[in-house]
């Protein structure tokens, strides 16, 4: 006597549609959209929504960038945080943030204790006028937060 078994047919493209539904679906869950971030002061309501702790704001985390831009392609980026970096006292990462972004996360750098200092500088992408905030998460879990007003003439994230 031959048992038959029942085979699934899966396509190639069966699977690759279903892999790309699966991963937006979680996706969608963690994004806010821009609309929701658009006053200045939902910003700790925003860091709050994206991260679950309330950040606080502080004169430890320095945030430079220029007040006006030409185009929100490149905008230069630089921040510092003024730590120690020992193992009682260090950054565990920063995040920057840009509430009217279509993805509001645009950077994370993560540290290490008596290894790296906490200072970065680069260039991220606004899809307009606003706010840009960067957060930085301590090693005992504390959110400090500073912001700055950048204005860009064109949108870099179309």
């Amino acid at each position: 006597m031959v048992e038959e078994t029942n085979m699934a047919n899966f396509t190639r493209r069966a699977v690759l549609t279903a892999a790309a539904a699966a991963g937006g679906g979680l996706a969608g869950g963690v994004f806010i959209s821009p609309l929701d971030a658009s006053d200045s002061d939902d910003d700790v309501a925003v860091i709050k929504q994206l991260t679950g702790k309330t950040p606080v704001e502080s004169d430890r985390v320095h945030l430079v960038m220029p007040r006006t831009f030409p185009n929100g392609y490149t905008v230069p980026l630089s921040f510092e945080i003024d730590s120690p970096m020992t193992e009682a006292d260090h950054v565990r990462n920063v995040r920057v943030f840009a509430p009217r972004n279509p993805l509001i996360e645009v950077a994370r750098f993560y540290f290490v204790p008596r290894r790296s200092e906490p200072r970065v500088s680069t260039r991220i992408r606004l899809a307009g006028p606003q706010d840009v905030l960067a957060v930085a998460e301590m090693n005992d879990g504390a959110l400090l937060m500073t912001k700055t007003w950048v204005e860009v003439a064109t949108n870099g994230c179309a």
